[in-house]
C-alpha cells in the first residue's frame, strides 16, 4: 500500500519541456570560399579589403588552423570549484560571442606558409587598427567564407611570425636564400617581386558582436 507508481501507456507521446540548442553538422560556407578582412570605411587611412589570396592553382590561402571556430564562434563555457560548508560546487559561466578570440594559424608546410606580400598585408591592417570605441559603428569585420556565412566585428589584438600570443616577427623573405619568385603586381606596399614566409603566421583577434545583414 505504501509503495507508489508511474504508468506511461504504450502509444502516448511524452512531450519535454526543456530543449537543447545544437549547432548542427557540417559548415554554412562554401570550403572553396577565401575568407575577408574589411577595413571600416570611415577610419583613415582607407584600406582596401584583404581577400586572403588564391594560388594559381586557385586554392584560398585560407589558415591551415582556426582556433574557436566550427560553423560558427565557439564561446567556451567556464567552470570553478568553489568549497561550501557541505563540499564542494561547480559554478559555470558562459562567455558571450564578445569574449571569443579566434587565431588564425598559417602552419609553415614545406618551408613556406604565405608569400610575404600577403602578411604585409596583414600588417598594414595591424599597424593602422582603429582603436577599440564601443561608441563606434564601423569596425574591421571578418567573413571566414569557408566555414560559415556570418559576419563578425572584430578588434585586431597580435599578428607573430614563428611565435604566438604578442607581436612577433621572425620574418625570413626565402626569395633573398634562393626561393623562387611570386608574382604581386595587387601589392602596393613593395614594388619588388615578393618571396615567402618560411614561419607559422598567426593573427589573433577578439570578436566584437556577430554583424551579419
Amino acid at each position: 500500500m505504501g509503495d507508489s507508481f508511474i504508468v506511461i501507456q504504450q502509444g502516448v507521446p511524452v512531450v519535454a519541456e526543456d530543449a537543447i540548442f545544437f549547432l548542427g553538422a557540417g559548415s554554412t560556407g562554401d570550403p572553396a570560399a577565401c575568407r575577408r578582412l574589411v577595413f571600416p570605411s570611415n577610419i583613415s587611412p582607407l584600406l582596401a579589403p584583404i581577400v586572403y589570396q588564391m594560388t594559381d592553382l586557385g586554392i584560398c590561402l585560407n589558415p591551415t588552423r582556426t582556433l574557436n571556430l566550427d560553423n560558427v564562434v565557439l564561446p567556451h563555457p567556464r567552470t570553478t570549484v568553489v568549497r561550501t560548508i557541505g563540499g564542494t560546487r561547480v559554478i559555470r559561466t558562459d562567455d558571450a560571442v564578445g569574449d571569443v578570440v579566434i587565431t588564425e594559424i598559417w602552419e609553415s608546410q614545406g618551408g613556406s606558409s604565405m608569400p610575404t606580400f600577403f602578411f604585409r598585408l596583414f600588417y598594414e591592417y595591424l599597424i593602422n587598427a582603429p582603436p577599440f570605441d564601443p561608441t563606434q559603428i564601423d569596425f574591421i569585420t571578418w567573413e571566414p567564407r569557408d566555414r560559415s556565412d556570418r559576419i563578425y566585428s572584430v578588434d585586431l589584438l597580435s599578428l607573430s611570425v614563428g611565435g604566438e600570443g604578442e607581436s612577433r616577427f621572425d620574418l625570413s623573405d626565402i626569395l633573398g636564400r634562393g626561393g623562387d619568385e611570386i608574382a604581386n603586381g595587387t601589392d602596393f606596399l613593395n614594388v619588388i617581386s615578393s618571396g615567402l614566409v618560411d614561419r607559422d603566421v598567426s593573427l589573433r583577434f577578439r570578436i566584437i558582436a556577430d554583424v551579419t545583414p
